[in-house]
């Protein structure tokens, strides 16, 4: 019997988490709260958490297929995490495949009725930028997932953003949390050693519900080296040879560079950014283009 049951929806699949333990509701609930919040749909995709003789089982059903076990502890707190690697991955993988919708390793957020999409390497700034943009009033689409479908349009994919350490090196978090834009919670789970890590959550107060139209795509990188930062306008073919690389799922440049070019509108504009302070790079940014 069902204890609970939280259903979702995102780019017009709907996901389903439920359980028959009061465990993992809570911390499961951080990591779906933003999402669109529907209720007695036929699920797509379907994640439920059993407690059974001491043990946690975590399972996952694609439509009418069997289930497939995921996780098993008797720890509720790894199982909460494990939801929310088998939640993007399996997602991704269902609307590549069922919904031919492109998951590019992006950040994405919403500039009027337009979606303006960050690319850049692990490590580049996404969040960074994505936290810039929402302290502007930007909507939220996603920091991590950018939802490319057939038409051109970016479905939202609003997880948590995630910081791993409690303050961020360019934002306050008193700040942030004063604005009322973004509101800060956590996550705690056993890392493989058994120690108790903290993850830190932060959830956007307007967040996009509607797909939109991409019109923009920022490749950018964070670099220290630089004085102020630089922003320059690129050619489309430029950029579209470093987007493949930045797709969840891949299939060769022979097949992604084509699709891309098929999808990302013909009046898509294009730009390279450098900067070593996130400030200034937002303020660029709202200066040169927005």
């Amino acid at each position: 019997m069902k204890h609970w049951c939280v259903q979702c929806r995102i780019a017009n699949v709907v996901i389903q988490v439920d359980g028959d333990t009061e465990a993992c509701q809570q911390d499961m609930w951080k990591f779906l709260k933003l999402y669109e919040q529907v209720e007695q749909q036929q699920a797509d995709l379907c994640f439920s958490v059993t407690h059974q003789q001491g043990v946690y089982h975590f399972t996952s059903k694609v439509g009418d297929e069997p289930s497939v076990s995921l996780w098993s502890s008797t720890d509720d707190r790894e199982v909460s995490a494990a939801l929310e690697i088998h939640f993007y991955s399996q997602l991704v993988q269902y609307l590549y495949q069922e919904k031919n919708i492109l998951s590019i390793h992006a950040a994405v957020l919403g500039m009027g009725q337009q979606a303006v999409m960050f690319a850049g390497v692990s490590g580049a700034g996404k969040s960074s930028i994505c936290t810039a943009g929402l302290l502007s009033h930007a909507s939220y689409l996603s920091d991590e997932f950018t939802l490319l479908a057939d038409d051109g349009h970016v479905y939202p994919f609003p997880r948590p953003m995630q910081w791993e350490y409690k303050e961020h090196p360019a934002f306050d978090r008193e700040e942030i949390e004063r604005t009322g834009l973004i509101a800060a919670d956590y996550f705690d789970f056993p890392n493989t050693e058994g120690t108790t890590v903290r993850c830190h959550l932060w959830h956007p107060a307007h967040v996009q519900r509607q797909p939109l139209p991409l019109k923009m795509i920022v490749l950018h990188q964070y670099d220290a080296n630089l004085d102020k930062p630089k922003l320059i306008p690129i050619p489309r073919h430029e950029a579209l040879v470093e987007l493949p690389q930045h797709l969840h799922v891949q299939a060769g440049m022979a097949k992604d560079l084509p699709l891309l070019n098929q999808r990302i509108d013909q009046g898509c504009i294009f730009y390279r950014l450098h900067f070593p302070d996130v400030f200034a790079a937002w303020k660029l940014l709202e200066k040169e283009v927005f």
